[in-house]
């Protein structure tokens, strides 16, 4: 998770011991096809709709630093151009300033250069993340993060995170010195 395809393809073969087979590169042609036919479907994560429109409504500068080339991000998220038209700007894995994929800092730390008025310090940063590479990339730029990892994930991960939730849902900005959530969940 967070990690560049071929990087995570790599990891998968020799982990499944499958590599006798298959090399990493002919992995991603064949998974291809299964992502073409999946990431359409992507649904948000639970919270993730109400955090966005939160913080855009308060006027705090939001980004997307995500692993994903772009052709994977904009099949993820066609169905939810609205809400992410609410970001200041998406950092993509094939980013050019992005030389290193998670847990590299470089995409948290190329994100943190492009908001409008100038670099943020990335003290300043709070870093939503789902992955244990993405985690440490923030840590590695700096900035505090919020873990929102999947159930399966052995709970060892989560040491590095200022803090874990089981969901966005339970995310209280007011933990962070921001605006509390008007309405109810959505």
């Amino acid at each position: 998770m967070g990690k560049k395809a071929i990087e995570a393809a790599r990891v998968f073969v020799e982990e499944t011991g499958i590599g006798d087979s298959l090399s990493a590169e002919d992995f991603l042609v064949e998974r291809e096809e299964m992502l073409r036919n999946m990431f359409p479907t992507s649904e948000l994560m639970p919270g993730a709709d109400r955090l966005v429109r939160h913080l855009h409504e308060n006027g705090i500068p939001i980004s997307v630093a995500t692993g994903s080339h772009r052709r994977h991000f904009e099949l993820k998220t066609q169905r939810h151009g609205e809400l992410f038209s609410l970001m200041h700007h998406i950092v993509l894995g094939d980013d050019p300033e992005v030389k290193q994929g998670k847990p590299s800092p470089d995409i948290f730390l190329a994100a943190a250069n492009r908001f409008e008025g100038g670099p943020v310090d990335p003290h300043s940063i709070l870093v939503f993340e789902d992955a244990p590479s993405g985690v440490l990339a923030a840590k590695n730029a700096s900035m505090s993060v919020v873990m929102v990892p999947d159930p399966r994930l052995d709970s060892s991960f989560h040491e590095i995170a200022d803090q874990v939730l089981g969901s966005l849902l339970d995310f209280n900005p007011s933990d962070w010195g921001l605006r509390p959530f008007q309405s109810a969940a959505c």
